[in-house]
């Protein structure tokens, strides 16, 4: 397997980067707001993914 796909391109280290500096602002519930949020959007990407691989859509 190619080792790029576990890497971060340059746009998505700037966007960490982004996401580290805002979080700093955050209240504890902010935080723990944004956490349930993205779980949610990962386990949903998760979904789609199984759901296209089922179809035959996208392979591995």
């Amino acid at each position: 397997m190619d080792s790029d796909v576990f890497e971060l391109s340059l746009e998505q280290e700037f966007q960490m980067r982004l996401i580290q500096e805002s979080a700093q602002n955050m209240s504890r519930e902010q935080m723990q707001d944004m956490l349930l949020q993205t779980s949610k959007l990962l386990m949903l990407k998760d979904n789609a993914i199984k759901n296209m691989m089922r179809k035959g859509m996208f392979t591995l």
